[in-house]
């Protein structure tokens, strides 16, 4: 008998609330990083082992630096979408969240700082100096990847040729937990206006 595969890959249709779900991953991933900092680098120092000061010193900096990032009103947790709202997003009153932009999606190559924005159901990539990277209806944006946990992040094809945007910096050590969430509550959304 022949397996029948209705499933459709994506974030679930009945999914929670993104910003919440955001806010108790943070934690989560915050609580763990701490836990395994302390336990893989900081109890073989205090044993007497030289060799795991510089990578004790490195997590717990990184770790600091996590926590303040997620912690500011412009980072990338505060900017997570509320349910629909992309679908109410007008000129008056956009849908804007800052991203970094790696054009052709060559995750090697250098990324443009700018902001991502959805008005009237246009999907727009606006660089940092005012540039518009791409500007186009939500119908002709194709969804190229479903964000995970090894791909946090929103991959679309746009005018026939890859774009990835990033939420999270690189060295965001609860990247990986959060910015599927992040990036997923956009595919989501994207789908649901159109994008195939």
């Amino acid at each position: 008998m022949a397996r029948q595969n209705n499933r459709v890959r994506g974030p679930r249709p009945d999914r929670s609330p993104a910003p919440a779900r955001v806010r108790r991953t943070r934690l989560v991933s915050i609580v763990c990083t701490a836990a395994f900092i302390t336990m893989f680098f900081g109890a073989p120092t205090f044993m007497g082992s030289a060799l795991f000061i510089i990578p004790t010193i490195i997590g717990v900096i990184a770790l600091v630096a996590t926590i303040r990032d997620s912690r500011r009103h412009d980072s990338p947790d505060a900017q997570t979408l509320e349910p629909d709202a992309l679908a109410t997003a007008t000129k008056k009153q956009p849908i804007e969240v800052d991203g970094l932009l790696f054009a052709g999606g060559n995750a090697r190559a250098t990324p443009t700082k700018g902001r991502l924005r959805v008005a009237d159901r246009r999907l727009a990539f606006i660089g940092a100096d005012g540039s518009i990277l791409f500007d186009v209806p939500i119908g002709k944006v194709s969804l190229a990847g479903v964000p995970g946990f090894m791909r946090p992040q929103l991959d679309l094809m746009v005018g026939g040729r890859n774009q990835t945007v990033r939420f999270l910096p690189v060295w965001d050590l609860g990247a990986t937990f959060v910015g599927p969430i992040i990036a997923g509550e956009w595919f989501a959304q994207l789908r649901e206006l159109g994008a195939n």
